[in-house]
């Protein structure tokens, strides 16, 4: 089960020096958030819910969302607005997590600016390994909103071909943060957070395997498509 003495602030340059490609991204100026990730210089990657109207299911307006890498204590290592969002076509108005939806649940957004700082280095996507048993996310969320936080240690409670289960503490605001896990290259990106399931025992995240998804997506925005 997931400790939250597990879970680390890395609120200061040192300790989050590693993490600069994990942001917010903010709506209005941080009304609301989601936690998103630099994974090509213009290019980033969350939770398609997050630029969804939740009550209405329209897409929000791209005008007001901004991209906030390596934000903590009321500033960012860069900044840049969006530009452009591919999505897979679902239902944004639910309540509880349906599988389909989860499976779904990625956005692609292309900034209207590049982030090229070397101090802000994209991580790369790959598959989980299948003996994997654990893995990492950082995370922004409600009451840690000025930091990101990373769990180093997240069990695997379940895998389908295409949805991951974990037994992690996260919150309101750490949808589309990265779940990683360490490769001999580095933290790969593997999954994003896109739901949540509290049980009486236990509370349980679920989140889509990107690897398969995220190059349709990519293939969607070579295309031009998108809005």
């Amino acid at each position: 089960m997931a400790d939250i003495s597990d879970l680390t602030s890395l609120e200061t340059l040192d300790q989050g020096r590693d993490w600069m490609a994990v942001g917010r991204l903010s709506y209005k100026n941080g009304q609301s958030f989601c936690t998103a990730t630099l994974v090509a210089p213009d290019l980033i990657l969350t939770a398609s819910h997050c630029v969804y109207d939740f009550t209405t299911g329209e897409r929000l307006d791209l005008g007001h969302l901004e991209f906030q890498a390596g934000w903590r204590n009321g500033r960012a290592e860069a900044y840049s607005m969006i530009a452009k969002s591919v999505t897979f076509p679902t239902n944004h108005v639910s309540e509880m997590p349906k599988i389909e939806s989860v499976r779904n649940d990625v956005a692609l957004l292309k900034l209207l600016h590049p982030i090229k700082k070397h101090s802000v280095q994209p991580f790369a996507i790959a598959a989980l390994p299948n003996d994997q048993k654990s893995v990492a996310v950082v995370s922004y969320a409600l009451g840690r909103i000025n930091a990101p936080s990373i769990q180093s240690s997240c069990d695997i409670s379940d895998q389908t071909e295409d949805i991951l289960s974990l037994n992690c503490d996260v919150d309101f605001g750490a949808s589309g943060a990265p779940v990683f896990y360490f490769s001999e290259q580095g933290p790969m990106i593997v999954s994003i957070v896109s739901a949540v399931v509290q049980t009486a025992q236990e509370k349980l995240v679920f989140g889509p395997l990107l690897e398969r998804s995220l190059s349709r997506l990519q293939n969607i925005l070579a295309n031009g498509d998108g809005s």
